[in-house]
C-alpha cells in the first residue's frame, strides 16, 4: 500500500530546543531569525514535551550564541502517528517570502529530516515567494485566494496523485495561512477521487501525536444546503451523491432523509422511511411526483416517460381495486385473482385463449384462466379504462394521452435531441399534461384523477414532500 503525506509548514513548524524545552520563534520575526538560521549550525532533535516558559525567559525573540538545536514539533506528531510504517512519499507545501513574518526555512528543514532521519522521497514546493499576497482584495475572483496560486497548487497535487498513485493520502495541512490551507484540502480531496482515501490529520498543541481529525460541524451544514438546494430542483440523485460520504460521519443522521429520496428516486428499497407519500400505496401518486420532480430538475425524456406512466399507473389502481396479484406470470403478464367482494366485469365475454379470435384479443382486456383467475392484456388497457373503469377523470386522461402516447417510444428508442424535446414539451402543453411553465400536478387532467384515487390535495404534493424534507434537513442534530 503507497501513502503520500502532504503537509504545509507555518511559523510554528520549526522551534528552538534549549535547555531541553522547546520554544516558539517571534511570529513578527519569524523570517528574520530563519535567516539567522540558516548561516549557523544546527542539528534537528526529538521534539521535546512542551512546558511552560516565561515571556521573559524564553528566546523566542532572538537565538542563542553558538550551535543550535531545533525541532519539528509537528512533523514528529504526525510521523508518531504512522508508527513504523511511513509514508512512502511526502509534498510539503511553503512559503519563501522576504517578509520579516516568513517561515521560509520551514519546508528545508522538514524535508531535512524527511530524507535523512526517515528515508522517505520528498517534494518542496513553493506556493508564494517575495513579496507575493496569497489575495488580491482588488479583484472580487481573487478576493480569498488567487486564482494562479489555486491553479499552481492544484497541479502539484495532481502531478503527486497521478505519479505516486498512493492508495492512501495522509493530509496535514496544519500551517499556512487559513485560506489556502482550506483550498488545499479540497484540491486533494478532488483530484484523489476515485483513486486514493483521503484522512486528514490534526496536531494538537498539547499533543505529542497526531490525531485523524473530528469532523467539523461547518461541513456537515456546507452539505446540507448543498443537497437541499439540489432537492428543490427535483434532483434527487445528486442530492445523494453530494453527501453519501457524510453516512458514517458523526451526528450527520440527516443524511438517511436524503438516502430516502434517493431510493424512491431510484425505485430501491425503502425500509426504514418516515416521509409517507414516498411510501404511498397508491402508484399513480409515486408516478406523478415523479413527474412533477422531473420537470423541476428539466429533465424532460424521464418527464416524458413519466406522464405515460402516471396513466398506466392510475389504471392498474383501479384494476387492483378490483384484483389481487397472485405472484404468477404467464408469457410477461401478471396472472390476478378477483376479489371476493368485487362482481366479475361485465359487458365483455371473457373466453379461454384457443378460444379468442383476433379481435377478441385485441379488444378484450382479459382472459380467464383454467384456475379461475385472469390475466389482463395491456394492449386492452384501453377498452378496459372505458368500459370497465366508471372513471370520467380516467378516461379523460386517456384521451390526452394517447395523443402523445409515441412520445414514450421515442424517447426509448431514439436519441433526445434538443429540437425533439422542445417538440415534446409543445405537444404536452397543448394536450394539457403539462402546464406552459412545466408543471404536472398543477393540471386539472391530473388533479381529478388523483383526486378520485383518494388524494384530496394533489396540487400540493410536491411542495409538502419538499416542506417535510427543508424541515428534517433543518432540524439540529
Amino acid at each position: 500500500m503507497k501513502t503520500l503525506l502532504i503537509m504545509t509548514v507555518g511559523q510554528t513548524d520549526v522551534q528552538l530546543v534549549v535547555d531541553g524545552q522547546r520554544h516558539k520563534l517571534d511570529g513578527n520575526t519569524c523570517g528574520v531569525l530563519h535567516d539567522e538560521l540558516i548561516k549557523r549550525k544546527y542539528s534537528i532533535v526529538d521534539t521535546p514535551e512542551l512546558k511552560k516558559d516565561s515571556e521573559k525567559e524564553s528566546p523566542r525573540h532572538s537565538l542563542p550564541e553558538g550551535d543550535l538545536s531545533i525541532c519539528t514539533p509537528k512533523l514528529d506528531a504526525v510521523l508518531r502517528y504512522f508508527g513504523e510504517t511511513l509514508p512512502t512519499n511526502a509534498l510539503v507545501l511553503e512559503t519563501r517570502r522576504t517578509r520579516k513574518s516568513d517561515p521560509r526555512f520551514a519546508g528545508s528543514v522538514l524535508e531535512q529530516k524527511l530524507k535523512e532521519n526517515c528515508g522517505i522521497a520528498v517534494r518542496l514546493h513553493t506556493y508564494l515567494r517575495d513579496q507575493e499576497d496569497y489575495d488580491d482584495r482588488n479583484t472580487p475572483e481573487d478576493a480569498v485566494v488567487r486564482r494562479s496560486v489555486v491553479a499552481d497548487l492544484s497541479k502539484v497535487i495532481a502531478e503527486e496523485i497521478t505519479t505516486h498513485k498512493p492508495t492512501k493520502v495522509l493530509l496535514a495541512t496544519v500551517g499556512g495561512p487559513p485560506p489556502v490551507t482550506d483550498v488545499i484540502n479540497e484540491l486533494v480531496r478532488l483530484h484523489a477521487v476515485g483513486r486514493a482515501e483521503v484522512v486528514a490529520l490534526d496536531t494538537p498543541e498539547n499533543r505529542m501525536i497526531a490525531v485523524e481529525e473530528k469532523f467539523h460541524p461547518a461541513a456537515g451544514y456546507r452539505a446540507r444546503w448543498h443537497a437541499l438546494s439540489l432537492i428543490e430542483k427535483g434532483s434527487f440523485i445528486g442530492a445523494w451523491g453530494a453527501v453519501s460520504h457524510l453516512v458514517d460521519a458523526p451526528g450527520q443522521d440527516w443524511v438517511k432523509v436524503v438516502k430516502w429520496l434517493y431510493n424512491f428516486a431510484s425505485s430501491l428499497p425503502n425500509e426504514g422511511c418516515e416521509i409517507e407519500v414516498l411510501k404511498h400505496p397508491r402508484m399513480a401518486v409515486r408516478a406523478a411526483l415523479r413527474v412533477e420532480l422531473a420537470l423541476r430538475a428539466g429533465d424532460i425524456p424521464r418527464a416524458v416517460h413519466g406522464t405515460v406512466a402516471f396513466y398506466e399507473s392510475a389504471l392498474w389502481d383501479h384494476l387492483l381495486d378490483r384484483f389481487e396479484r397472485t405472484g404468477q406470470r404467464q408469457r410477461g403478464l401478471e396472472e390476478l385473482r378477483l376479489k371476493t367482494e368485487v362482481p366479475v366485469p361485465t359487458g365483455e365475454k371473457l373466453l379461454r385463449n384457443e378460444q379468442r379470435d383476433e379481435k377478441e384479443k385485441r379488444n378484450c382486456p382479459f382472459e380467464r384462466l383454467e384456475n379461475g383467475n385472469y390475466l389482463f392484456f395491456e394492449d386492452g388497457a384501453g377498452r378496459f379504462a372505458r368500459d370497465y373503469v366508471k372513471s370520467q377523470p380516467l378516461k379523460s386522461l386517456l384521451d390526452a394521452v394517447e395523443k402523445v402516447k409515441q412520445l414514450r417510444n421515442d424517447v426509448a428508442h431514439n436519441e433526445p435531441t434538443p429540437k425533439f424535446m422542445e417538440n415534446a414539451r409543445r405537444q404536452m402543453q397543448n394536450v394539457a399534461l403539462w402546464s406552459s411553465s412545466d408543471t404536472f400536478l398543477s393540471q386539472p387532467l391530473v388533479q381529478e384523477v388523483l383526486k378520485e384515487l383518494g388524494e384530496q390535495c394533489p396540487e400540493q404534493l410536491c411542495n409538502n414532500l419538499l416542506l417535510t424534507v427543508r424541515e428534517r434537513l433543518l432540524a439540529i442534530s
